[in-house]
């Protein structure tokens, strides 16, 4: 077993999830309606702290795709309404998944802190809902220290306070009728129908039931705050937000540049459709210089997932960030650093042909506690190489399913200006913030984000071998 193998790990595939190539023009009809009749949906996220529990991201192990759940406390949350009359739940958004499913058994989860955060969330009763169906198709979620056996249901959903007309009729998800020892539901926003699942998945009915004019998302995590995640929604919309059909370009500076979403790929287990992108260069801006240097052979297809709190790199980049930050390895791969190693500047650099996205030092490395600081990434052995989100914070993502694209930009946030996306792609927005001189400098990222970090490394504190 990897040692990358944490204590919440799923280690069985959901049976609904059946990747495939889809043939040419594939996916999901939207229904008929008047040309541009259909909006945007936005959904305020929400940043939970003061947890022990995790953020997911994918591990390649044997055949199967295993869901990990990441040892640090922060996670991205949005609020919906489910069934009829509305019952409002938290649930954490993740790119790197496809399906909605809700209501762990928070009384089985061991941590008292992970509990508490469970219990936080909202629980949605079936019972108490007008307009469920019952699909009674069952699927048992097998998990290294627990399992979830989840009842799919069909029943409406509706966004908190946004009135009728963002309603999803007869939406097909996951309602956990036991489990152990697992603590957050997830919104997977990855790929469904025609491509992972057997059915529709919330964005497909957005663009069925003509909410949206196709199957869209843009994402702003918004910056790392020291909110505890449990005020009102409206009070936490400037932490970030995602929009389904829709873009905002008060949320990024600079043109949204566009990249192939690249297919499945050879050396992914089952090779299911995620949003790959390809990966031109990483590399290093030095405290007080503009230009970045490239490190070698940094160049990959890599993952956008929203869903893992920290990135998980090739071991030659980790290598090179480690001299870069004149550092050495813990036995575990992590880079421990000096807390004020980003107080005068310096950024890592993401290249993507003509985009670069520059993350401020202070972004990249985590205060675990006082004194104790790590770099934002890990090796990627064993796993698939992903950008998560010590790197998704920086950046403004589209992503675009029908025409199988992805748009960046660099994050900013000047306000807000939500612009309804077309049916026939090819955007062409332009971001009305600015953004930061390379040579400037901010604070480190609090101490709360990253509360399980010590100077024994990262993963030996995840891995429960």
């Amino acid at each position: 077993m990897s040692r990358y193998l944490l204590p919440l790990a799923l280690t069985a595939a959901s049976a609904s999830v059946l990747p495939r190539t889809p043939e040419a023009g594939a996916g999901v009809a939207p229904v008929a309606r008047a040309p541009g009749s259909a909006g945007l949906l936005s959904f305020p996220i929400v940043e939970r702290r003061e947890w022990k529990g995790p953020a997911t991201r994918r591990l390649r192990r044997r055949d199967d795709e295993a869901t990990l759940y990441n040892a640090t406390n922060v996670a991205y949350m949005i609020e919906l309404g489910l069934g009829t009359p509305a019952q409002t739940v938290r649930v954490q958004l993740d790119t790197g998944s496809n399906e909605l499913w809700v209501d762990p058994d928070c009384s089985t989860v061991t941590d008292t802190t992970s509990r508490n955060f469970c219990e936080s969330l909202g629980q949605f009763v079936a019972a108490d809902s007008s307009t469920l169906v019952d699909s009674e198709t069952y699927q048992t979620l097998a998990y290294g220290r627990g399992q979830a056996e989840i009842d799919y249901v069909l029943d409406n959903i509706v966004v908190p306070g946004s009135g009728s007309n963002s309603t999803l009729k007869q939406v097909q998800f996951g309602v956990a009728v036991s489990s152990d020892d697992a603590a957050v539901p997830i919104c997977g926003v990855g790929f469904g129908n025609n491509y992972n699942l057997e059915y529709n998945n919330i964005i497909d009915e957005m663009a069925l039931q003509g909410i949206t004019n196709s199957r869209t998302l843009s994402l702003a995590l918004g910056s790392a705050t020291s909110d505890n995640g449990r005020e009102p929604v409206s009070d936490n919309i400037g932490n970030g937000i995602v929009i389904f059909g829709g873009v905002d370009t008060k949320k990024f500076a600079g043109p949204l540049y566009k990249y192939t979403n690249l297919p499945p790929q050879s050396g992914d287990p089952g090779q299911p459709w995620r949003y790959w992108i390809q990966l031109d260069s990483v590399g290093f801006t030095s405290a007080g210089k503009t230009s970045s240097s490239a490190y070698k052979d940094s160049s990959l297809p890599i993952v956008l997932d929203s869903g893992s709190s920290l990135s998980y790199l090739p071991q030659g980049i980790m290598d090179s960030l480690a001299k870069s930050f004149g550092v050495k390895a813990q036995s575990d791969g992590s880079l421990i650093v000096d807390c004020d190693a980003g107080s005068k500047g310096g950024y890592v650099d993401f290249t993507f042909g003509s985009l670069v996205i520059s993350i401020p030092l202070s972004d990249f490395i985590w205060e675990a506690q006082a004194g104790i600081c790590a770099v934002g990434a890990l090796p990627s052995s064993d796993t698939t190489a992903l950008l998560g989100d010590t790197f998704l914070r920086s950046a403004y993502v589209l992503f675009d399913q029908d025409h199988q694209n992805i748009y960046m930009a660099q994050a900013a946030n000047c306000g807000s200006n939500e612009q309804v996306l077309s049916a026939d792609g090819n955007y062409n927005f332009t971001g009305e913030c600015t953004v930061q001189q390379k040579s400037a400098a901010v604070g480190l990222v609090p101490a709360s984000a990253m509360a399980l970090f010590a100077l024994v490394g990262v993963q030996a504190l995840m891995s429960f071998l």
